[in-house]
Parts: C-alpha cells; structure tokens; sequence
C-alpha cells in the first residue's frame, strides 16, 4: 500500500513539473505587440580635454609664435558603430559646453572646427578630426587668465538614419 501512495504521488509530482515547464517555455515565445527599431537615434557624449603637448603653449592665431609655442590643437576620433546595419547612418558631430579653466567666461575665445573623413558610418571606422584654436583676446589681461589653462568640451557623436 505503501508503494502505490509513494508511485501516486511520484507521478503527480512528475505530472505537475511537467505542466509547470511547458507554462514557463509557452511564455517565453509571446510575440504579441512587439517593437523593433534597428540603427535609430544612436547617440554618445565624450567628454574633451585640449591641451598642448608638454613643454608648448597654446597662442591665440596671429600672434608671433616663440620656440614653444603652438597655434592648435588637433584631436582624432575613430568611430564605428558595435554591429554592421543595413544601411549607413549618418553621423553628425557636435561640441559644447566649453570651459577654459573650469570657467565658461572667455569660451566663445575657443574654436572647435568638427571634420569628418566621411558623413556616415557603418561596418568600418570613420575617422573625426577635432581642431581647437584661440581667437585673440581683446586685452593682455584677458590672455593672462585663459594663458595655459585645460580647454575642456563635450563632443556629442549622432548616429542617425537617412
């Protein structure tokens, strides 16, 4: 008698795992109201940091230039996107928020010139050139204040389709 309660509920217990299995699986293959969206919108934030190579000093252009002295600076990016699409996406490159020494002030002193080696991006690196150059302060005290200090800028790669 024994063994027909312990077999009784042996497949009861099979019975039920069973059920419960097939409940779980069932519920991992809903397909119902789902929506994909493939290449849209892709968008990453890079913080910049412009400085001049140790031992040089980043001038305003025009001015004389000394032995140690530079007139830009120049940063390169390559950039691709993790997984081949199907079709190309845009790219576009933007720069803000610039700092000159932590401050904003003196800001619209810096020019950022954004080139791209090519206007879209897909299976392989486009290469993103950024250029940074000074305009001439309108007094020595101004160029006193921003004279060699971190140029600091946020660049914003968009990755778009057509």
């Amino acid at each position: 008698m024994l063994k027909k309660l312990f077999a009784a509920i042996l497949v009861a217990i099979l019975l039920g795992g069973s059920a419960l299995a097939f409940s779980w699986w069932d519920n991992l293959t809903q397909t119902e109201n789902e929506t994909l969206n493939i290449g849209e919108g892709v968008t990453l934030t890079v913080s910049a940091v412009a400085e001049a190579p140790a031992g040089k000093y980043l001038v305003p252009a025009g001015v004389v230039l000394k032995a140690n002295d530079v007139e830009e600076i120049v940063l390169a990016y390559n950039v691709k996107l993790d997984q081949t699409v199907v079709s190309a996406l845009n790219l576009d490159v933007q720069s803000s928020n610039v700092e000159i020494g932590g401050d904003n002030t003196y800001a619209s002193l810096v020019n950022i010139d954004i080139s791209l080696a090519s206007g879209t991006v897909n299976g392989s690196d486009v290469l993103v050139t950024v250029t940074i150059t000074l305009d001439q302060p309108a007094t020595f005290e101004i160029y006193s204040l921003i004279a060699n200090q971190a140029i600091t800028f946020d660049l914003t790669f968009t990755a778009t389709q057509a």
